[in-house]
């Protein structure tokens, strides 16, 4: 019997990366939208604040998802409960070594990219106390942005995925960041034309065209027609 499922997420957050996932391969999931307050994360329809949200997560972020009553946290943790939902479609690839560097992807997206770049520059308030130095952190921050980007696109050259010759959960938390890079004015076609050509690629996934209709964002890289992978 499958999991009842819920996904805490806000939107244009990195919850994007479950959502798509669980889109793309129809796995049912109940949404609650959550947003950005004052406070910290809290429902988007007003029904339940941070800290009524931290009974459920207790470090107040998103995603969160609730499979039965279990609480996962972590998008490397969520995407590896994903794959066990869905093992024939091998999200952690089919193989030991693909397995292990699918690992090796998700954990240098959360560690370094998302933590020590991304997250740092769009929340900079969550690392320091002085708004007068939120703008010296945010350009700090762009110049670890752009280590990253440069350390994924020289992984990318000559590759269609990040892992293997299919699919895999890489290419889902890859892409958020290829968006992200795209939407602070990063030059992706001139500067990482590989990055920027998995964006493309990785957009014409029917889960993650369905993830930016329903979480009401634009295409960032595609084109209009629909082209599953």
């Amino acid at each position: 019997m499958s999991p009842c499922l819920t996904l805490y997420l806000a939107n244009v957050s990195c919850a994007f990366v479950p959502h798509s996932v669980l889109l793309h391969f129809d796995i049912p999931v109940n949404v609650f939208l959550m947003k950005f307050g004052p406070k910290g994360v809290e429902a988007a329809d007003g029904s339940m604040s941070n800290a009524e949200y931290r009974k459920i997560n207790p470090l107040g972020f998103v995603p969160a998802l609730d499979a039965d009553g279990e609480v996962i946290t972590e998008i490397p943790a969520i995407l590896n409960y994903i794959s066990t939902l869905k093992p024939e479609a091998k999200l952690f690839s089919d193989s030991d070594l693909g397995r292990v560097r699918v690992a090796e992807w998700l954990n240098f997206l959360s560690a370094r990219a998302h933590a020590v770049g991304f997250s740092m520059t769009f929340l900079p308030g969550r690392y320091i106390d002085d708004t007068q130095q939120f703008d010296k952190t945010r350009a700090k921050e762009r110049r670890n942005i752009e280590e990253c980007l440069v350390h994924i696109n020289k992984r990318l050259e000559g590759r269609i995925f990040a892992v293997g010759n299919t699919l895999t959960a890489a290419d889902f938390y890859l892409y958020i960041f290829a968006r992200w890079a795209k939407e602070m004015g990063f030059e992706m076609e001139k500067d990482f034309p590989n990055y920027a050509a998995f964006g493309r690629r990785t957009e014409r996934l029917e889960g993650v065209r369905e993830a930016v209709k329903r979480q009401d964002l634009v295409l960032r890289y595609a084109e209009q027609g629909w082209l599953a992978i």
